[in-house]
């Protein structure tokens, strides 16, 4: 199908690819188009293309599972081994992403959406997708009491999706102040200065946390949620480690403290979409700022000032 793009969220990898060129071992070796994160609106269906029309408002995953490896034939697509990602550089020729004012994508990447749908709160999904994977690897968080470490936007929508799975309390904690006041804002129950060790010793020795998300991708992040961890609770890394990060694993031993990494989503991108659709939801306050692509220069300026941004949104 042709689309035209609508909104798009600007995420992490898309900042390294930015910066640095590369997001871990995905090293760019030639022009690639950035964005994962959008909605957009049905140009052309094309030959052959059912349930969908000219004008449809459609949510679009950027996953694309080859559905033959051993991985897809057991469920776990986000395990693809020969998975195409928009905006990634996973692959040569490289996937190119969806900040194009118009883009040809397969039809089974689009959700349609109802035409009242607020297609820049639906380019929020992808994220929020990533999020309930997460959720969905910790045990049953009714009654909970949840800490999340990294206030960033994947932080703040792990609390959303633990939130709606029934966790009682959410604790965050974070480095920078400006965070946490805005996690105090979006509704986390109480927050913690990461750079404050009596902050950490208060978080870490009441033991209190039935699950804990490691959003931040900081080692020292990690050895807290392991050692705010109740015994028999999970620890969820949600965030990438550098390599060789040194981490304090001693409780996790002695707690007997369930360890489980969390990679992209399998089905929920669907969830996240009805979830936001029906109003179950409301992802819109972390959205930073909406600036127009036809600056790419002022659109990285904003989304690498984490003092004053969650999620940047784009548009032409």
């Amino acid at each position: 199908m042709r689309l035209n793009f609508a909104f798009g969220g600007v995420c992490g990898s898309d900042m390294h690819y930015f910066e640095h060129g590369r997001v871990g071992d995905s090293v760019l070796r030639g022009p690639m188009v950035l964005g994962h994160e959008f909605s957009a609106v049905v140009d052309e269906a094309g030959a052959g293309v059912e349930g969908f029309a000219p004008g449809d408002k459609v949510a679009v995953t950027p996953a694309l599972p080859c559905q033959r490896c051993d991985y897809c034939h057991r469920g776990l697509t986000n395990l693809c081994t020969d998975m195409s990602f928009m905006g990634s550089a996973a692959r040569f020729p490289h996937c190119d992403g969806g900040f194009a004012s118009a883009l040809v994508v397969e039809a089974r990447r689009c959700i349609r959406l109802p035409e009242v749908a607020d297609l820049r709160h639906v380019a929020m999904a992808e994220p929020y997708a990533v999020a309930l994977h997460a959720i969905s690897m910790a045990s049953d968080l009714a009654g909970a009491t949840v800490l999340v470490t990294g206030a960033g936007v994947i932080g703040q929508m792990c609390a959303t999706a633990a939130r709606a799975a029934g966790a009682a309390r959410i604790l965050m904690s974070d480095i920078a102040p400006a965070a946490l006041e805005r996690a105090r804002g979006l509704g986390v129950d109480e927050v913690f200065d990461a750079a404050d060790p009596a902050a950490i010793a208060a978080l870490t020795e009441a033991q209190r946390c039935d699950a804990v998300f490691e959003a931040s991708g900081a080692a020292p992040a990690l050895s807290t949620a392991i050692a705010a961890c109740k015994p028999r609770g999970v620890v969820v890394q949600v965030g990438f480690l550098p390599p060789k990060a040194p981490v304090d694993f001693a409780k996790l031993l002695t707690r007997e403290i369930t360890l489980v990494g969390t990679y992209r989503f399998i089905n929920e991108f669907a969830e996240a979409v009805r979830q936001i659709v029906a109003g179950e939801v409301d992802l819109r306050p972390m959205i930073s700022a909406d600036l127009s692509l036809d600056a790419p220069e002022a659109v990285f300026e904003r989304a690498f000032d984490k003092a004053e941004t969650l999620k940047v949104m784009v548009h032409f």
